[in-house]
């Protein structure tokens, strides 16, 4: 066995020894992350784009398809702003750039506020001189904002109820 192999190993015996444990697997004593993420119910969002991201939510999170008695309630609130940039000699701009924030809280069915937080995607496009081009990319720039604001959400969550659900580690009592 090579020196380099011998370190790999132990490297892999230590990581294993530091309580690292995937989001997704399976916990001892606790529900997995999966199973917990799949009994929120996504509230509806104002607007297409809100449409867009619940649907996007609604993928990452329904493992199992939608809940039958949810657990939990996700609350989101989208905004965003364009900014015009690449400034012409005609007052025109040739590029934007999006920005948008969402807004979410977890509740649960007692109305009582589990995890909150805010999720930001910025994204840019050019405008082009064809409208329909300038319309295509600018609901391109739309989207990625929103598929990366749906990670975001999706993510947090995920290591909400990971830490959440985590087995507590119980320190030996000291012997008298």
């Amino acid at each position: 066995m090579t020196l380099r192999t011998g370190a790999l190993l132990l490297g892999l015996a230590l990581l294993s020894a530091c309580g690292f444990s995937p989001i997704y697997g399976h916990h001892t004593g606790s529900p997995a992350v999966e199973v917990s993420l799949s009994t929120i119910f996504i509230d509806a969002i104002d607007g297409k784009d809100g449409q867009f991201l619940r649907n996007k939510l609604m993928d990452r999170l329904y493992f199992h398809g939608r809940p039958a008695e949810p657990t939990a309630f996700l609350k989101i609130t989208l905004s965003s702003t364009e900014v015009g940039l690449g400034i012409q000699k005609d007052a025109t701009t040739s590029r934007s750039q999006l920005d948008m924030n969402a807004s979410y809280m977890l509740r649960d069915r007692e109305k009582k506020t589990l995890f909150s937080g805010s999720a930001h995607s910025v994204a840019s496009y050019s405008k082009l001189t064809a409208q329909y081009g300038t319309l295509a990319t600018q609901r391109d720039a739309y989207e990625r904002a929103l598929n990366e604001i749906s990670e975001q959400i999706a993510g947090r969550l995920s290591l909400y109820y990971a830490e959440r659900e985590r087995p507590s580690v119980t320190k030996p009592s000291p012997q008298q």
